[in-house]
C-alpha cells in the first residue's frame, strides 16, 4: 500500500509521502492527510471493497471531475485504478460539516452554500455519467425488504439483525421504501452525490467543499436532499437523547419523540435546513423533489440506525428511537413538510 501511494505521487511529480508526519483520517476507506517531499499538501485515499466496488468508485470519481464544473471540491491530482489509490490536493484548516453541526456552528450561511452546491451537482450534464454507468461492471442488487443474503447475515452485528427484523416486518416501512429501489419509475434521474452525509462537506478556505465522489450516479435528486435534511434530524435526535441521559443520575426510559414544529431540538436547527432548501429551490425550482425528499429523510434515519448498530451488541434506545421517528414520518409524509423545513421556498 505504501509503495502504491508513493508510486502514484512520484508519477504525478509530487515526490513521495512523508509518512511519519501523516495523519490518519477516519472513514470507510484508508485515508491519510499529509505533505509530500516536494512540499505539496495532499489527501490520499485507498478505496476498500470488492473489485466491482473499487472499479465503480474510481471511474465514477473520474467522471465527476471530468464534468464537475462549478462544484467546489478538493482537486483530484490523480488516481491509479489498479492500486485503487487516489490523491487529492489537501485543504488546510479543514473542519467537516458534521463537526460544525455537533458544535452548532453550521449556520444559515453554510446551509445556503450546501443548497447551492447540491443544486449545481443535480444540474450537471447527465450524458457522460450515463456513459460511465453503461461501461461499469454489474453489481449485485439485493431486495433487502424481502430478505437478506447469507453474506449480509454473517457480516451483520446482532443489533443490525434486530434492526433488519424491525424493518422487514413493518408494513408501513416496506410499502413506503421498497418502491424507491425501483429504477424503472418515471422520476427524472439526475447526477447525484449518492451518499451524502455532513462529514463529506469540508469547511476550508472560506468556502464549503463537497467531497467523496465514489457513488456519483444518476438517481432521484430527492435522495441527496433528504439525506442532507436527515442528517440534521439525526443529530437533533442523538443530541436530545444524549443530553437527557446525562441529565439523569439513573437509567431513564427512551422517550417517545413527538416530531412537531414545536419540538425544540429540531426547531433550533430548522433555520439551517430552510436556508438550504430555499437556496436549492432558487437554483432548481422543483416542488415535487420536496415531496419525495421527506420520504428519503426517513430512509436516512433508518440508514443511520443500521450504521450505529454495527458497533452495538444489541439495538439500543437510539436505534429504536430512529426507527419510530422514521416510521412516523412514513405513515403520513405530507404532515412533515413544514416540520422538516420544506414549507418555504
Amino acid at each position: 500500500m505504501v509503495h502504491e501511494i508513493d508510486s502514484l505521487l512520484d508519477r504525478l511529480g509530487l515526490g513521495t509521502f512523508d509518512w511519519p508526519a501523516a495523519t490518519t483520517v477516519i472513514g470507510r476507506n484508508d485515508n491519510w492527510l499529509g505533505t509530500t517531499t516536494t512540499g505539496e499538501r495532499v489527501f490520499v485515499k485507498r478505496i476498500v471493497g470488492t473489485t466491482a466496488e473499487i472499479t465503480s468508485g474510481l471511474r465514477r470519481t473520474a467522471t465527476f471531475y471530468r464534468i464537475g464544473g462549478p462544484v467546489l471540491t478538493p482537486a483530484l491530482l490523480g488516481q491509479d485504478e489498479e492500486a485503487a489509490v487516489q490523491a487529492f490536493r489537501g485543504l488546510d484548516g479543514v473542519r467537516t460539516g458534521e463537526k460544525a453541526a455537533l458544535d452548532r456552528t453550521f449556520g444559515i450561511d453554510l446551509g445556503e452554500q450546501a443548497g447551492e452546491a447540491l443544486a449545481a451537482v443535480h444540474g450537471l450534464d447527465p450524458a457522460p455519467l450515463a456513459e460511465t454507468e453503461r461501461a461499469l461492471p454489474e453489481q449485485p442488487h439485493e431486495d433487502v425488504f424481502g430478505g437478506i443474503s447469507a453474506e449480509l447475515y454473517t457480516e451483520s452485528s446482532q443489533a443490525q439483525l434486530q434492526a433488519w427484523q424491525l424493518v422487514q416486518q413493518d408494513p408501513v416501512i416496506v410499502k413506503s421504501l421498497a418502491p424507491l429501489e425501483d429504477r424503472s419509475s418515471d422520476v427524472v434521474r439526475t447526477p447525484t452525490h449518492g451518499d451524502l452525509r455532513l462529514d463529506q462537506f469540508l469547511i476550508a478556505d472560506g468556502g464549503l467543499h463537497l467531497a467523496d465522489w465514489e457513488t456519483f450516479r444518476l438517481a432521484d435528486p430527492a435522495r441527496d436532499v433528504g439525506s442532507f435534511v436527515g442528517e440534521f434530524l439525526y443529530h437533533a435526535i442523538f443530541r436530545h437523547l444524549t443530553e437527557r441521559t446525562r441529565a439523569s443520575a439513573r437509567r431513564v426510559p427512551v422517550p417517545n419523540i413527538v416530531l412537531t414544529e414545536r419540538w425544540k431540538p429540531y426547531r433550533e436547527v430548522r433555520p439551517v435546513v430552510e436556508a438550504f432548501w430555499q437556496a436549492y429551490h432558487r437554483a432548481r425550482p422543483c416542488p415535487d423533489v420536496a415531496e419525495r425528499a421527506v420520504v428519503f429523510v426517513a430512509w436516512h434515519l433508518l440508514d443511520r440506525m443500521f450504521i450505529d448498530a454495527l458497533a452495538r451488541p444489541r439495538l439500543d434506545g437510539v436505534g429504536h428511537t430512529l426507527f419510530r421517528v422514521a416510521r412516523t414520518i412514513l405513515s403520513a409524509p405530507q404532515r412533515f413538510h413544514a416540520v422538516l423545513g420544506f414549507a418555504h421556498a
